[in-house]
């Protein structure tokens, strides 16, 4: 027994005795004020509850360990025996019997459908002991109005097969690896036996730890139809065995090759893998591209607009891309605000809230009167080139833009780029007007006399022109030949850079690369002037940001399907190009303060990825890593994967299936259907969520496995295999979600067994009535006392008091 309160903080009234009058009979009225708060605070006196409700796990994942946790507990305590349930997918009435009943289904645990009986039988409590694995229902949704006290029972040792991760395609005669990922609860030797189709493969054996761990088995595709990949495993422990098997379907076609630009030692890896590899150049980049992925390693400035928007064209229809690090690469080479750029997952500037040093630039621009020609002009150009740097500046960074024709002018002074600089700048640029000829020195040195005035971390000077200098040698000269070099140079001692850039047939190619060379800086010589805009941008975002990082390092694995198995050691690599992860994109390998090295992203029907370092130069020990080409090459198989009109794609989410059907055709999205899937006798409409995308949810996440048909009206336009990881052996939460359904039901968790009797304010008798009534007879009587007994009487009863 136990003496309880509903309302304990109703003893904080008795702070009102103090204030009682001391006359009279006052005694009296503390002693029935006392009791009617003792009252109000509702006493009970707990007794052990008399209907008990005792639910015993006894799934695939806990066997008889719950049946044997039972036995230890002692309910002799309760005025009634306990009700007994089995429970697993279904529930019964248990005898208590360590026997588990033969036709009770075991293959699930559903909590929800439990608790419900147990409460539906009139218990006022429940005693739930389990390991806590649910794999049907969701009990959180279903939880009774009585409390819940949970045990915790260690379940049956395990290793289970989560899955077989291989590439969606394959061409024939090409080799496949595929990486079993196994879960286990304790160390353990593991014997994998993988099949394709009807063909058993070499048993694999492998000792692994505790937790996840990856086995690989490979083999040739033979012939052009399409694969049925399974395996089984088995350990040297009894366990479970309903989660050890897993299969896969991969599509066998001929795969176009591969395009590889620039890029030689990835060219060579991936020709090791297997992949038909054609090493070509710029000059490839032409309408058709009959390529399956294209790998890119130079400069943009090496492609026309128009190839650049065909790349952009073909990723988006289904292409697949790859740009790899490179001096050319990224930020290095001119890719920053392209149409490429547009389709990979990384921006080739810095998004990130990185510290930047201050900048000082000039940018040096020829107004002579040729820059007036062409169809948008030269000069026009330049302007959305000059635009362009002024749109990319931080707010701290100081531009200057000075103007050389027959004389010198200043569009504008070193200023910061705030807000209201950025618009005075973009006015001054656009007000730029063409005339004279073509003398460089005087602004050339003005740029360097303002900004050795700054005290900025970097300085730098961009020059553009498109004639012959005259400085010293034409009509517009002021005496004898200038030493550009000469100029440039001692600005570089000053710590100034020059970078120039020669457009046109009629540029001065030779005095402005000689200016580029001395003064520390990049020499662009472009005859397309429409790329002179990403031209400027290139060169502002190289000049002034710290785009290699040059320092050893690990890249750090995040958890993602492609890169499974690699662990959390990997080699160093010596540098990569830093860049920022698009809010699309996924990383796969991970760099300095969240850098990608390696990223990908789904790019309309295609994809693309990243890959930042160069293992031609950069890559170090990393590059020599054995792991290397199967990453890469599982990365190059992703990419090469080719929509088909209707394809299926199967996501296990809880205890259900999530289906997502992207239907394209002719490189156009197909709206509107009206899809449904349909699995092991559930039907579902998919529900279309985004362009050519259908979506559904399924309740059905049986562990048996099965094909799971797309319909649209009575045709079949897609089909998927379903193997899933079965969820009854899936532990991950199985104790907070215990502790859970405790705590939201008003039980408790017990930590260990032994004698069982809960105290239930369902199982309590009230007192509240006998303080009520004793204070309130008090409070009549002395009522009674002061109206009715003679004054004398009542002074010899306060003399007494």
């Amino acid at each position: 027994m136990q003496l309880s309160f509903a309302f304990p903080w109703a003893f904080l009234a008795l702070a009102l005795i103090l204030f009682l009058p001391r006359y009279g009979n006052w005694v009296w009225r503390m002693l029935a004020l006392t009791l009617l708060i003792t009252a109000l605070a509702q006493p009970r006196l707990n007794r052990p509850s008399q209907d008990i409700a005792v639910l015993v796990d006894v799934s695939d994942s806990i066997g008889r360990q719950a049946l044997d946790a039972l036995s230890t507990f002692d309910f002799s305590s309760l005025q009634r025996p306990p009700k007994i349930y089995y429970f697993a997918s279904d529930v019964t009435a248990g005898t208590g019997s360590a026997e588990i009943p033969a036709f009770l289904p075991t293959e699930r645990s559903d909590f929800a459908r439990a608790l419900q009986v147990a409460a539906s039988a009139e218990a006022k409590r429940i005693l739930l002991l389990s390991d806590g694995a649910q794999s049907a229902g969701d009990a959180l949704l279903a939880l009774p109005n009585i409390p819940v006290d949970t045990y915790e029972v260690t379940g049956l040792a395990n290793a289970r097969l989560l899955s077989l991760l291989a590439p969606e395609q394959a061409s024939p005669g090409e080799t496949v690896e595929v990486i079993a990922v196994i879960e286990s609860d304790q160390e353990a030797e593991i014997t994998l036996r993988p099949s394709v189709g009807d063909e058993a493969l070499a048993a694999v054996r492998q000792r692994v730890l505790a937790g996840r761990s990856p086995i690989r088995f490979s083999f040739p595709v033979k012939g052009e139809t399409d694969l049925t990949v399974s395996a089984s495993l088995s350990v040297d422990f009894e366990q479970p065995q309903a989660d050890d098997s897993q299969r896969i379907n991969i599509a066998v076609s001929e795969q176009d090759p591969i395009l590889v630009i620039g890029d030689p030692a990835l060219a060579d890896l991936l020709t090791t893998q297997g992949f038909e590899v054609n090493r070509g150049s710029p000059a490839n980049i032409k309408s058709p591209l009959p390529y399956s992925a294209i790998v890119l390693r130079e400069s943009a400035k090496l492609f026309t607009p128009g190839q650049l928007e065909l790349l952009q064209s073909y990723v988006r229809n289904g292409g697949g891309l790859l740009m790899s690090g490179g001096p050319e690469s990224f930020g290095l080479g001119a890719w920053y605000r392209t149409a490429v750029e547009e389709v990979l997952p990384v921006n080739t500037d810095l998004r990130s809230d990185v510290e930047l040093p201050l900048v000082a630039m000039v940018i040096v621009l020829d107004r002579s009167q040729s820059m007036s020609s062409g169809n948008p002009s030269k000069v026009a150009l330049a302007k959305e080139g000059a635009i362009s740097v002024v749109e990319l500046a931080y707010q701290e960074d100081r531009l200057g833009l000075i103007v050389f024709g027959d004389k010198t002018d200043w569009i504008f002074k070193l200023r910061k780029a705030t807000e209201r600089g950025k618009r005075e700048m973009l006015q001054g640029i656009l007000d730029i007007s063409t005339q004279g000829g073509t003398i460089l020195e005087p602004a050339y040195r003005e740029a360097i006399a303002a900004l050795n005035q700054s005290e900025a971390a970097i300085k730098h000077i961009i020059i553009l022109s498109d004639g012959q200098l005259y400085d010293g040698r034409g009509p517009f000269s002021g005496g004898s030949d200038v030493n550009f070099s000469l100029i440039a140079a001692l600005g570089l001692r000053d710590g100034i850079t020059t970078s120039t850039i020669a457009i046109g047939e009629g540029a001065d190619f030779q005095r402005l690369e000689a200016i580029a060379l001395s003064g520390g800086g990049r020499y662009y010589r472009t005859l397309d002037v429409s790329t002179l805009p990403q031209i400027f941008t290139s060169e502002a975002l190289t000049a002034t940001r710290s785009l290699l990082r040059e320092e050893s390092l690990q890249p750090k694995p995040r958890p993602h399907p492609l890169n499974t198995g690699l662990g959390n050691s990997l080699p160093t690599l010596d540098a990569y190009i830093a860049s920022s992860l698009k809010p699309d994109g996924e990383m796969l390998l991970e760099g300095i303060e969240g850098e990608p090295v390696l990223a990908i992203s789904r790019q309309g029907l295609g994809r693309s990825a990243a890959f930042t370092t160069d293992l031609n130069s950069w890559a170090g020990a990393f590059g020599r890593w054995p792991q290397l080409p199967a990453l890469l090459g599982t990365v190059m198989r992703w990419l090469q994967t080719s929509p088909a009109n209707y394809s299926a794609t199967i996501t296990p989410l809880g205890n259900k299936l999530k289906v997502v059907v992207d239907a394209v055709k002719d490189g156009q999205y197909i709206n509107n259907q009206s899809l449904e899937a349909r699995y092991n006798g559930t039907r579902q409409s998919l529900t279309q969520v985004a362009p050519g995308r259908y979506e559904a949810l399924l309740d059905d996440a049986s562990s048996e496995g099965g094909t799971l048909i797309v319909v649209s009206g009575s045709e079949i336009v897609a089909r998927a295999l379903v193997s899933t990881p079965n969820t009854e052996f899936d532990k991950r939460g199985a104790g907070e979600f215990l502790q859970e359904i405790a705590r939201q039901t008003g039980g408790q968790v017990l930590s260990e067994a032994g004698s069982y009797a809960p105290l239930t304010p369902s199982a309590a008798t009230a007192l509240w009535q006998w303080p009520a009534a004793a204070g309130l007879l008090i409070f009549m009587l002395e009522l009674l006392i002061r109206r009715f007994l003679p004054l004398r009487f009542r002074r010899q009863a306060t003399a007494a008091d």
